[in-house]
Order: C-alpha cells, then sequence, then structure tokens
C-alpha cells in the first residue's frame, strides 16, 4: 500500500450555525453548535485514513482538552499521531460561524504558529508522498519550506503543496519565498483564487495560471474552483473536471478532502483525469454533512462513482 504523511496544522473547530452575522456590540442565537477536529493538516490526514491510506501527522498541539480532543479522534481512525508534539502551550481553535453554506472564521493559531523544521524528526517520515498545507498560517516554518522540501526529494519522497488562503492579505514578504519553494513542488493544488494572488494577477484562467505554474518547474497542477470542478494539467495533458452536483451542508474541509482523495488516487497510479474525479466524489460525499465522521470511507466513495456510472453508462466507471 502507498504511504502518504502530512506536516502542518492541527487544531479544533468549533461551528456555530447562524441565521445572520451579529452587529457589533449585539448577540446572536444559534440553533447547533458542534465541535469537532480541524486543521488543514489533520483533516487531510484523517479524510486519508477513511480512504484506508496509510497516513502519517505531523505537527504541534497543548497539551489541554482541545490537544486531547483532536488527537483521540484521529487515533480512533487510524491516523499514525506518534510525531505530533505535545506541549505545555495551547492547541490552536477555529470558530466557524456559518451561514447558510457560506462561512466564516476566527482562528487562534496556538502551536501551529510555532511549529516549525526544528520540531520535525524527518528520520521518522516513512511515505511515498508527503503533503505540506497551509502555507500562510505556519509562521515558524515558512522560511524552511524550501529546504524542507529538498530534504524530502533528497530521501526520495514526493512533495505536494498547498498554501491555502492568507488571512493577511498576500503580502510581499510572504509572497516572495514561494517562488523559490513552489518550482521545487511535485504537486501544487492552489484555488484559482490563491493562484491568481500568489502570481499577482486577478484576470488569470485556470489553464493561464497552471502553465505560468508549470513553466515555474511544478510537475503536476490542480487548479481547484469549488462546486465548478477542478483544472488539472501535467504539462502533457490538460483537462477540466466538473464537480459532482450534490446537497450542500456543509463546505469546511472541501478542500482537504479532495486533495486527500486526488492525491491518494494518484499514489495507486490512476490518470490525472481518474484522481480529479475521485477527489471530487470524495469532497462531494464530505460536503453533505458536518465533522469527521462525514469523511466518507473507500468503499463510500466507490459506491457514489458506481451509482454514477449507473445513471451515465457514457462516462467510464472509475474506482479508488
Amino acid at each position: 500500500m502507498p504511504k502518504i504523511a502530512t506536516i502542518g496544522d492541527v487544531n479544533v473547530d468549533l461551528i456555530a450555525r447562524i441565521d445572520r452575522m451579529p452587529d457589533l456590540g449585539k448577540q446572536v442565537i444559534t440553533k447547533d453548535f458542534q465541535t469537532h477536529g480541524g486543521g488543514c493538516s489533520a483533516n487531510f490526514a484523517m479524510q486519508c485514513a477513511r480512504l484506508g491510506m496509510d497516513i502519517q501527522l505531523f505537527g504541534k498541539v497543548g497539551d489541554d482538552v482541545f490537544g486531547t480532543f483532536v488527537l483521540v479522534e484521529l487515533e480512533d481512525n487510524r491516523v499514525d499521531t506518534k510525531n505530533v508534539l505535545l506541549t505545555d502551550r495551547k492547541t490552536g481553535v477555529t470558530v466557524a460561524l456559518v451561514q447558510g453554506i457560506e462561512r466564516s472564521f476566527v482562528t487562534f493559531r496556538g502551536e501551529n504558529a510555532t511549529y516549525g523544521i526544528k520540531d520535525i524528526d524527518l528520520t521518522k517520515i516513512d511515505a511515498d508522498l508527503v503533503h505540506l498545507p497551509s502555507y500562510f498560517l505556519l509562521d515558524g516554518l515558512r522560511c524552511d519550506y524550501a529546504n524542507l522540501i529538498d530534504l524530502l526529494h533528497g530521501a526520495g519522497i514526493k512533495v505536494s503543496f498547498d498554501t491555502g488562503w492568507d488571512p493577511r492579505g498576500f503580502q510581499k514578504e510572504e509572497l516572495d519565498p514561494l517562488f523559490e519553494i513552489i518550482p521545487k513542488v511535485d504537486i501544487f493544488l492552489p484555488n484559482i483564487d490563491e493562484a491568481r494572488k500568489i502570481l499577482g494577477d486577478d484576470s488569470l484562467s485556470p489553464e493561464s495560471a497552471a502553465r505560468i505554474l508549470l513553466d515555474m518547474g511544478v510537475k503536476v497542477v490542480v487548479i481547484k474552483m469549488g462546486k465548478v470542478g477542478c483544472y488539472v494539467t501535467d504539462g502533457q495533458t490538460g483537462e477540466f473536471v466538473p464537480s459532482f452536483k450534490v446537497k450542500v451542508v456543509d463546505t469546511t474541509g472541501a478542500g482537504d478532502t479532495f486533495m486527500a482523495g486526488f492525491l491518494s488516487a494518484y499514489l495507486y497510479g490512476k490518470s490525472l483525469r481518474d484522481c480529479a474525479i475521485i477527489g471530487s466524489a470524495t469532497a462531494g460525499l464530505k460536503i453533505g454533512g458536518v465533522g469527521w465522521s462525514t469523511y466518507p470511507t473507500r468503499q463510500n466513495v466507490n459506491q457514489f462513482l458506481r451509482e454514477y456510472y449507473d445513471k451515465d453508462p457514457r462516462s467510464p466507471l472509475v474506482q479508488l
């Protein structure tokens, strides 16, 4: 079985559903409040585990109620958390305010902000590919990404990369290091808005953005476009793959689950088109519910794709 690891953020999500955003100094009542594990790396690891992958998680949490909560949930789902450091400080927390299908976030980064290359024992990584998300949220690691990728490549490990959105507004001092990092990456999976901000051109089409990234040295580019789909290319072939039409309950973690599905399929040698289909099916099933308990299993994904094929037998059957 292919092995995968992820290095990055681990936190707890506090999710409140509201009818409207409160005005400053005012209060609104939520009809539903939930607590779940979160953080892009943790989300990714959980979804990989649910898909049956051998997955290691590297990160840092506080020795507090939130840290204990998230580690127990991960371990119960067969995520290898032996390399998640436990400290005497605080676990990261994100408060998500959900209005309809739209979300707003308030994040306390906690130990995610201090996590750096000094905290990572590279000899413990046992993987064919390492996924690096949340570039803009990991201040302690940001200056070492290029070095980290070189070390991983030196060990024969492929690297996938997802910057995520920059809550500080894509400042020059944070963007500049990316132009050393991105050329080293094997698979880069930004969404279209992130790609445009990084490349400094809000008018770029997915195809144009992907071409620039390929010319920079990336081997495979996946431009995520939410409910529309994604554009995937390795420079030899390029294809737009639409998303599946599903009922949306909560889109939190959709990008992370898409990438888990895509990269799991990639490690099993699937074509880029099939990787995108499997990623889309994984994310489509996830957004039908809230929290890690709704992340689909490999059986769920394959059944979903079989049912889709039965409705449209002209489409070739894809399975993970």
